[in-house]
């Protein structure tokens, strides 16, 4: 009688392999089940051939044998070897299927068999779980849902996938079975390359910095596979100015105010556009601005000659450069500006007008732009030459012109206005006829004559006529109204 023994033996190493253990005769699991088992574990989908892990373990149930025939039996289990041969997916390279985006991508697998040993069925799959599409041993080939039309068998084993975009990249996978039962799978990636896009840039500590600063760093970013490079280029680019073309940062140091303008990134991956890309997201574009403050100020004088009083004096102030421009206070050494000063902040001007003797002294403008420390510059006014005072002048009053508007012509029958002004013709004449015949009538009554001269009887001169023979002839008469 026996007790249970456990020998093993084994060798470390990765992947491990899967092992099945024979005999001669029968295989294990037939005729000393109660004897052996033996386990394992699959060998890893993607590490290459390596040294094999066998671990088994022997399991001795409680029986009664010859002792001799378990001594025998024994060393058969621990000096007999065993075959690596057995079936497998495998991949030609290191399963990496790199491809351009529209391009065709060929997914390669191969088998080693034992022989005797054929492929019953296979499967493809995106990882982890989208199938793809299945083959049979008779070689009838069947594509799965939005996959139809875009992959096709390549050989014993690979696949075609047609016109690849970036969904399209991932782990792929293809699970056989065998006809004696055993089966395997291997995966591999596919990676899709395209040229860069949608480049950015960013600025530390930003785009506006301050003369003397110690570092401005552009850093350009973009996608594409592979990862880009990138290159700065810039008309102001100082010469110490550092590039990292992996990291895509431009490094400026010691800021200076001749750094200032714009600077362009361009980033490459040696993948080039599709046709109708546009060409406008390789490159970015942004500017830097430096601030500095004025260095030096200047005082100019109207009139630069003589200062007579009553008159009006400008000083104006300026400095060399500034970013940004700088602002302008005026004031008066050992005393205040005169009552009648007016200055402009801006512009740098002071005004003095209607200038007293008592305005001479010394005049000093500060300009600062809250960039470094104000700068100052002075102007005396040595002397104010007394004059008389001009007379007031009198600003003539513009003359206003009332422009007259117009009327705009009223919209109506153009027959109407005719026919309204031939009635006032016809009247205008008509009272004029009237005018000139009522006067004529006025003026002129015409000939009458008397009783007597019709015969009805003698006047008082024909009776005196006839009476008288020496009587003389009696003219008619006229009557005229005047």
């Amino acid at each position: 009688r026996f007790e249970l023994a456990e020998p093993r033996c084994g060798a470390g190493g990765t992947p491990d392999l899967s092992l099945h253990q024979t005999r001669k005769d029968a295989p294990v699991n037939r005729a000393c089940s109660s004897l052996l088992t033996v386990n394992s574990a699959d060998q890893s989908d993607t590490s290459p051939p390596g040294i094999i892990d066998r671990r088994f373990t022997k399991q001795l149930r409680q029986f009664e044998m010859n002792p001799r025939l378990l001594a025998v039996f024994l060393a058969v289990i621990c000096t007999a070897g065993f075959s690596s041969a057995q079936n497998a997916v495998t991949l030609p390279d290191d399963g990496t299927t790199r491809t351009n985006l529209g391009d065709d991508a060929l997914l390669e697998w191969g088998y080693t068999t034992v022989q005797g040993s054929t492929m019953l069925f296979e499967i493809w799959k995106k990882m982890p779980s989208t199938g793809i599409a299945r083959k049979a041993d008779n070689g009838t080939f069947e594509a799965f849902d939005t996959w139809q039309g875009r992959v096709e068998p390549q050989g014993e084993a690979s696949l075609l996938l047609r016109a690849v975009t970036k969904d399209d990249a991932g782990q792929y996978q293809l699970a056989t079975t065998f006809n004696d039962g055993t089966s395997d799978n291997k995966e591999r990636t596919l990676i899709v390359q395209f040229a860069p896009e949608d480049t950015t840039v960013t600025a530390t500590p930003g785009l506006i910095a301050k003369e003397g600063d110690a570092s401005l760093v552009l850093t350009c970013q973009a996608g594409g596979i592979p990862a880009p490079t990138y290159t700065w280029t810039g008309d102001n680019l100082p010469a110490d100015a550092t590039q990292d073309a992996a990291a895509g940062t431009l490094t400026i140091a010691n800021i200076q105010r001749a750094a200032a303008g714009q600077y362009t990134c361009t980033s490459d991956n040696g993948i080039a556009q599709l046709p109708g890309d546009d060409p406008a997201v390789l490159t970015n574009s942004v500017n830097v601005q430096v601030q500095y403050g004025p260095s030096t100020a200047t005082i100019t004088r109207d009139p630069a000659d003589k200062v007579v009083q009553w008159s009006t004096v400008t000083l104006s102030c300026a400095v060399d450069a500034a970013n940004p421009p700088a602002t302008y206070t005026w004031s008066r050494i050992n005393g205040t500006l005169p009552t009648n000063a007016d200055q402009d902040r801006v512009a740098g001007t002071l005004r003095l007008k209607s200038i007293q003797p008592d305005a001479a002294g010394t005049y000093q403008c500060s300009a600062t732009n809250q960039i470094g420390a104000p700068v100052t510059a002075n102007h005396v006014i040595d002397e104010v030459e007394e004059a008389t005072k001009p007379p007031p002048t009198t600003t003539p009053k513009p003359v206003t012109t009332e422009k007259r508007q117009t009327p705009a012509p009223q919209t109506g029958s153009a027959d109407g206005a005719v026919i309204a002004g031939v009635v006032a013709v016809l009247v205008f004449v008509i009272l004029v006829a009237a005018f000139m015949l009522g006067r004529y009538l006025a003026r002129h009554k015409g000939d009458y004559k008397t009783n007597e001269e019709k015969g009805d009887g003698e006047d008082a001169d024909t009776a005196l006529q006839n009476g008288d023979p020496n009587h003389p002839t009696v003219k008619k008469n006229k009557e005229w109204f005047i």
